[in-house]
């Protein structure tokens, strides 16, 4: 049986460093990465056991990786 939340604590944690990253080179698929990141660790709060305040903090995260997707796109206007 495959461990799900460990999988996706994986992925989340290597798309999370890997949007950062990305932001930092100044590549706009950081915020994709990074939104990514954030889905995966709503998943892991899902999918174990459910911690509100860390739920809450990554759909706000989640939030925030847009509206800089969006704003990245328009400034390159």
């Amino acid at each position: 049986k495959m461990n799900w939340i460990l999988i996706l604590s994986i992925i989340g944690a290597i798309l999370s460093l890997g949007g950062n990253i990305l932001i930092m080179l100044k590549k706009r698929s950081g915020w994709l990465a990074w939104i990514g990141g954030n889905a995966a660790w709503i998943g892991v709060n899902l999918l174990g056991p459910m911690n509100v305040p860390m739920v809450l903090m990554y759909i706000a995260y989640f939030i925030i990786n847009v509206g800089g997707f969006i704003k990245w796109k328009e400034k390159k206007k």
